[in-house]
Order: structure tokens, then C-alpha cells, then sequence
């Protein structure tokens, strides 16, 4: 048995009955979503249903980071993330936030935990690619928007009462100083160039010119 009840403005609640408990008491499977109206939230209820009964469905207090992670990418980022991006976000699940936070269930995650991970990410070891110990600020940072776009989703389908990373600020990207060469160093650049392959010497001579 399934049914739906409206709970407010967009909001219902759906509630999925999967049998009886050992004394007796109706086993429920309930999950709060927004919706349209009635129909679209009668469609998400027959979702729902198909989950549950399947065995499919894990309720939000006990999703892990991981599993919903999983969702996540199904449900919404191959959906409307640009394929680069995803790709990215991937690369960064990879790398470093899923061995971190994957096993953790998602009301576990506390601001303390995200902070002190941020700051590991600054700390020599932290790059995976082989290209170095230390990844750029810019790269923390984007980190740090991948993991707060993951809770957004989560607090926007309403699995947390509250947003983990509520109150941490934004790493700060350092800009690195741009050099340039001088008069000297770019005439002793061409005169070298032109001992290089004629496809090379375009294209570094054209690097050269001021825009």
C-alpha cells in the first residue's frame, strides 16, 4: 500500500507500506519530497514504491556519502552537469573526498570534519597526480564548491535538517604572479627559436606578442 499526503507548499510526504513487524505494527518507508502538484508527486510516489519494493531504497539517516553519491550522479549530475564538469567532480570524488568522507553516513559529516580536511588539503601529500606533494589553492577550492554542491542536492531532496557546511568560508585562491621577459630575454628567446622546427617557432613567437 502507498499513499501520499501534502505537507505544504510543494511538499509531500510519501509513505510506502511494506508489511507487518514481529508485534504486529505496519512496517512504513516514508520520504518527503517537493513537487509541482499532485500528479507530479503521484508519479515520484510510484518511483518510490518500485524502490522499496525492490529493495533498492536506503533511508536517508543511514545513506553513506558514497551511496548518495551514487543517486546523486544518476539522478541529477549526468542530468545537468556539462560532461566536463562531471568529469572533474568525479576526479575529485576519486582522489579525495569519497576516501575521506565515502563510508560515513551523511548526517555524520559535522562543519568540524570538512574543516579539518580542507585543511589537510594544504598540507605536502595531498596531490594524487604524481605531479607534486601540494595542490594549488584553486584546486582546494574547487574541492570545497564540489563537496557543497553534493550537500546543496542533499538539503534540496531534503535528507538533512542541516547544512554541514553552513558557516565555512570559502578557501582563498592565491593568485600567482604572472613573470615576464624582458627586452634581452625575449630577443636571446627568437634567436634560439630558430633553431627549432619552423611549427615551433610560430607558434612561440606568437605567444610573445602582446595582446
Amino acid at each position: 500500500m502507498a499513499s501520499v499526503q501534502k505537507r505544504g507548499n510543494s511538499s509531500f510526504l510519501l509513505v510506502v507500506e511494506t508489511g507487518y513487524g514481529p508485534t504486529g505494527e505496519r512496517i512504513k518507508r516514508t520520504k518527503t519530497v517537493k513537487a509541482e502538484g499532485i500528479r507530479e508527486a503521484r508519479k515520484l510516489l510510484a518511483e518510490f514504491q518500485t524502490e522499496v519494493e525492490s529493495g533498492e531504497y536506503i533511508s536517508p539517516q543511514k545513506m553513506t556519502l558514497e551511496a548518495f553519491v551514487t543517486d546523486w550522479r544518476a539522478k541529477y549530475a549526468r542530468k545537468e552537469l556539462a560532461p566536463l564538469t562531471l568529469k572533474n567532480y568525479d576526479l575529485h570524488l576519486k582522489n579525495h573526498i569519497l576516501p575521506k568522507f565515502g563510508h560515513m553516513r551523511m548526517d555524520q559529516i559535522k562543519p568540524l570534519h570538512i574543516v579539518s580536511f580542507l585543511d589537510e588539503l594544504s598540507k605536502p601529500g595531498a596531490r594524487k597526480d604524481g605531479q607534486g606533494e601540494l595542490l594549488s589553492s584553486g584546486t582546494i577550492e574547487y574541492i570545497y564548491r564540489v563537496i557543497k554542491s553534493l550537500f546543496n542536492r542533499a538539503m534540496d531532496w531534503q535528507m538533512l535538517k542541516k547544512h554541514p557546511m553552513e558557516g565555512i568560508k570559502k578557501p582563498k585562491v592565491v593568485q600567482m604572479e604572472m613573470q615576464y621577459y624582458d627586452e634581452n630575454e625575449a630577443q636571446l628567446a627568437i634567436v634560439a627559436l630558430y633553431k627549432e622546427p619552423l611549427m615551433w617557432r610560430l607558434f612561440c613567437t606568437g605567444a610573445l606578442v602582446p595582446f
